[in-house]
């Protein structure tokens, strides 16, 4: 399984140097038959090593749960729910900054609208059971960051990318 923890890793290292984390925040998970690959509670984002990668059931609970993300709940329904095999939860500002003052955000760039069409700011209770995710593939928490899901980290990565360089579109175009 070097290749997920592989790729964990590159995802991490990504998402630090676009800026969607600080170097505490945000998680990645892959799944793999039934086990899940998730990163680490308060892991470093920008020097990630295999070290940071904890293996737990996908369903069902175990005693490395704790050194796990906290967001372990919503990384296993995620993908139960979805039928994909990665969740990438990111808090980028962009996009954090407009979900305070939307319950939809529309991208109006050409490429945000071609791959996004509209992303969904909801509260956190809607992606603890994971059941948005059986139709969404990415959502805004209000207030708090975003979590995309996907076949692999890359695929879940770029849709959040995509949304924070739309949102920072519209802010710059805003003069903000």
């Amino acid at each position: 399984m070097n290749w997920i923890v592989r790729d964990i890793l590159s995802v991490c290292d990504l998402m630090f140097k676009e800026g969607l984390v600080d170097q505490r925040a945000g998680n990645v998970s892959y799944a793999f038959g039934e086990d899940l690959y998730i990163t680490r509670s308060g892991s470093i984002k920008g020097s990630l090593s295999k070290h940071d990668i904890v293996k737990v059931p996908l369903r069902g609970k175990s005693v490395l749960d704790e050194r796990a993300s906290s967001e372990i709940k919503v990384h296993r329904s995620a993908i139960v729910k979805s039928g994909k095999r990665s969740v990438v939860h990111a808090h980028p500002v962009a996009t954090v900054c407009l979900s305070f003052e939307r319950e939809l955000i529309v991208p109006k760039d050409s490429e945000g609208k071609t791959i996004l069409g509209k992303v969904r700011v909801v509260d956190y209770s809607e992606v603890l059971n994971g059941h948005i995710f059986s139709k969404e593939m990415i959502v805004v928490v209000k207030e708090h960051g975003v979590f995309a899901v996907g076949d692999t980290p890359f695929e879940a990565l770029q849709l959040i990318s995509v949304l924070e360089h739309s949102c920072k579109i519209e802010l710059w175009s805003r003069g903000l």
